[in-house]
């Protein structure tokens, strides 16, 4: 415990009070939130993140806000964007500051604090701009190269390895665009993974490419997308690739969304051409998309697995590699006016010829196997009430097989604070869809029943409190499992805001009756020196128990705690960020893993989850030593007192210790 000690002595010494400029929210701990709910991915996180920090760069001006800026962010609700530009239209001569949202109806402090840094007030923004030639003036280059190593040598780099590794121990990339904001986009990715060949014998280049071109405009055409792009239908039954999900916290919205697919990810998007096309209460969006798969495929033409990973460094691995294609169209028409939105979809895919032995994620389902294509059609809805304090939303989804599901909820916000959501779905097992995303327990919808409840209220003196409950369960059986699945989740939390401490609690459990009950509690704090510098610390707790079913008895209880610190520095001109972070961690199984939200460089992102008993010590910094210049980087040390080896398989390092470096050079 020495190093953490010294760690925690050294944090406590630099966190002392200087004057500067506002340390902005904390993006990177709400998006941990969204992947330890379920809601997102880690790559998708760092898409996510990362399209906020663009538009950080270009904020949207309060005075011109459209309803389709505000629509971006998941945590604004109908209700609350109808408040907004009903006060904005009440007040025509514009407003002079960012802090008139505090005096909005049903904006809740949570969501000033985080949208506050997206917007500014001028009387010309970027949101505003119009015509191509406009776009291109505000337009700026923006080019990075990032790499990250693992200083220990892994299993896979051995000369004497089962499954070498085929590439070095370094993972890397670089990244061009020519942007303005999240408005215009046209860009170029390229990278690999560590451990995976390039510019080699075996590999010429990196390993995976990515380009795109996005635009979005205010007149007839939309939005035009070519190359890599995302697409969301409804509320995930067929698709959803470019919103959150989430159903503890984020606010699901239907109709079809197009955004572009700037990432480093290799699974989770399109790459093809799309448009959205809109005249009067009318919209239609198409799409068209060919892109290769991992997969293995059988000699007699047959896809018998499909691999998600995006990982090419052993000879298996390599030898999937775009094994087989897949080619995705799809149409959406909606109708909206000031209540109504209606969207009918259509979605269409098969494989190049070949056959898809089973449906990802299906098991024992005659009717979802050997599929050479496969179609879904739904339809979208959603009805507002009174101002839009009330609405009625849902999806009804059918499956070439036969198979109907459908999602239905009803949300209410009351214009003083407190907001309430009920939402229902019923999916059959034989209900399949390939994409990920539905407003559902698993992200892939099928196989699942389930009511959930939501609910929060702002209270006098700065108080928040949410509660969160899914009852839910399957049809048939799920991987893993012998009997159907049957369980509730549950989670409550309290947040307290004073003038320089704000602290929360969050207690969340799960009750399966046939798998494994849970309880985890967590206590956050943070204390605002000044305007530069604050404090975090948090305290975790969790306790479970898993059923045996050979013995029909639950087994005894196993658990896990953390207690983490974190000092933030931010608003230097020379150093713009600084992060010292430690977390000590006592957990008894996989099972019982922790959750921390840590800084972490451009393109890169990890929610940092902990099991074992040990210690992890992190220092992120971001410098900028030209004003067009910025660095970033992130050492983060793990020690392991637990076990003499740290990871599986390739990956796998003989000692208690790994050292991770990540590294990142941005010019614009």
């Amino acid at each position: 415990m020495k190093p953490l000690l010294t760690v925690v002595c050294a944090i406590i010494l630099l966190s002392l009070p200087l004057g500067g400029q506002t340390v902005v929210p904390e993006w990177d701990e709400y998006i941990a939130e969204q992947i330890e709910s379920g809601a997102l991915g880690e790559d998708e996180g760092a898409e996510f993140l990362e399209r906020w920090m663009v538009q950080k760069q270009h904020p949207l001006d309060i005075n011109t806000l459209t309803r389709e800026d505000l629509e971006q962010f998941p945590f604004l609700n109908e209700f609350q964007i109808r408040r907004f530009l009903l006060y904005r239209h009440a007040h025509p001569e514009g407003f002079d500051s960012i802090w008139v949202l505090n005096e909005i109806a049903g904006w809740d402090k949570r969501t000033c604090l985080l949208l506050w840094p997206m917007l500014t007030v001028q009387k010309r923004s970027e949101s505003a701009v119009g015509s191509f030639r406009e776009i291109l003036s505000y337009a700026r280059h923006d080019v990075s190269v990032h790499t990250d190593a693992i200083l220990q040598r892994q299993e896979g780099y051995r000369p004497d390895s089962r499954h070498p590794y085929r590439g070095d121990p370094w993972g890397g990339g670089l990244r061009w665009s020519y942007a303005m904001g999240n408005r215009f986009s046209l860009g170029l990715t390229a990278s690999k993974d560590r451990g995976e060949p390039a510019f080699d014998k075996r590999r010429k280049g990196f390993d995976s490419y990515s380009a795109h071109f996005f635009m979005e405009g205010k007149g007839a055409v939309r939005a035009v997308a070519l190359g890599d792009y995302r697409i969301g239908m409804g509320y995930g039954l067929l698709v959803n690739q470019a919103s959150f999900m989430g159903m503890a916290y984020a606010y699901p919205r239907g109709g079809t969304t197009l955004r572009r697919a700037f990432t480093y990810a290799e699974d989770n998007f399109m790459r093809g051409a799309a448009t959205a096309l809109a005249q009067g209460r009318w919209a239609l969006t198409a799409f068209y998309s060919h892109k290769g798969v991992d997969a293995t495929v059988t000699e007699d033409g047959a896809i018998k697995a499909i691999y998600l990973t995006g990982l090419h460094r052993t000879d298996a691995e390599i030898a999937r590699r775009n094994a087989a294609t897949m080619t995705t169209a799809g149409t959406s028409v909606s109708y909206t006016d000031d209540r109504l939105r209606l969207t009918f979809n259509l979605l269409h895919l098969h494989w190049g010829g070949l056959r898809l032995l089973r449906a990802v994620g299906t098991q024992g389902i005659a009717s979802l196997t050997d599929l050479e294509r496969f179609s879904l059609v739904s339809a979208d809805y959603s009805y507002l009430f009174g101002q839009g304090e009330t609405e009625l939303f849902g999806e009804f989804a059918g499956a070439a097989n036969g198979a109907v599901g459908t999602i239905n909820g009803l949300r209410y916000t009351h214009p003083v604070g407190g907001s309430y959501m009920l939402v229902g779905r019923y999916i059959p097992a034989d209900y399949w869809s390939y994409y990920r995303g539905a407003f559902a327990r698993y992200s892939r919808p099928g196989n699942e029943w389930g009511v959930m409840g939501r609910a929060a209220w702002e209270l006098p003196s700065d108080r928040t409190v949410r509660a969160f409950a899914d009852y839910y369960g399957s049809f048939v059986p799920r991987f893993g499992r012998k009997e159907k699945t049957e369980a509730l989740y549950w989670m409550f939390e309290g947040e307290k805001s004073l003038s320089a401490l704000s602290w929360s609690c969050r207690i969340r459990g799960t009750a399966d009756k046939r798998y494994r009950r849970s309880l985890a509690v967590r206590l956050r704090g943070r204390y605002m020196f000044d305007e530069r510098w604050r404090l975090m610390a948090s305290l975790q707790w969790s306790r479970s128990n898993s059923f045996d079913r050979e013995l029909q008895t639950w087994q005894a209880p196993t658990g896990g705690k953390s207690f983490a610190l974190r000092a933030d520095y931010s608003g230097g001109k020379l150093l713009r960020v600084c992060s010292m972070d430690a977390v000590a961690f006592d957990t008894d199984s996989f099972a019982d893993r922790l959750y921390e939200a840590v800084h972490n460089p451009r393109h890169h992102y990890s929610s940092a989850f902990f099991y074992g008993r040990g210690v992890r010590l992190g220092v992120f910094v971001r410098i900028a030593p030209l004003p067009q210049v910025e660095v970033e980087s992130r050492i983060d040390h793990l020690l392991r007192r637990d076990t003499d080896t740290i990871g599986s398989a390739g990956e796998l390092i003989r000692g208690q210790a790994r050292t991770h470096l990540f590294m990142t050079v941005r010019y614009r």
